[in-house]
């Protein structure tokens, strides 16, 4: 059968890092977290959680495609602040600690 091994949806490979993160080239005060081995619920959960800070402007996640198992979480905010700077940074964390 061609279908992908269930474990690979949970665990993440050798090398990899849970969370990663990307600087908007495009856009001031934006980025994106790619946080692998994750789906739908844990980014409507972070896309919610950021609706709540009043700085963000966008908050919104995919899912490229399903047999990719991870998720895309982009964030804009109108302008960097100790708050702001928190949402990026429980973003960033989202693992526990933020490393592997």
């Amino acid at each position: 059968m061609n279908a992908p091994d269930r474990y690979e949806r949970f665990v993440v490979p050798e090398g990899t890092k849970k969370v990663s993160y990307e600087r908007d080239t495009k856009i001031i005060n934006a980025a994106s977290f790619i946080i692998e081995r994750e789906e739908h619920t844990i980014g409507n959960i972070l896309r919610m959680q950021l609706h709540l800070d009043e700085n963000v402007l966008f908050a919104g996640y995919k899912l490229p495609h399903p047999l990719q198992y991870k998720i895309i979480v982009r964030a804009y905010v109108e302008f960097l602040n100790p708050v702001s700077v928190h949402s990026f940074d429980m973003l960033y964390a989202v693992n526990g600690s933020g490393a592997t």
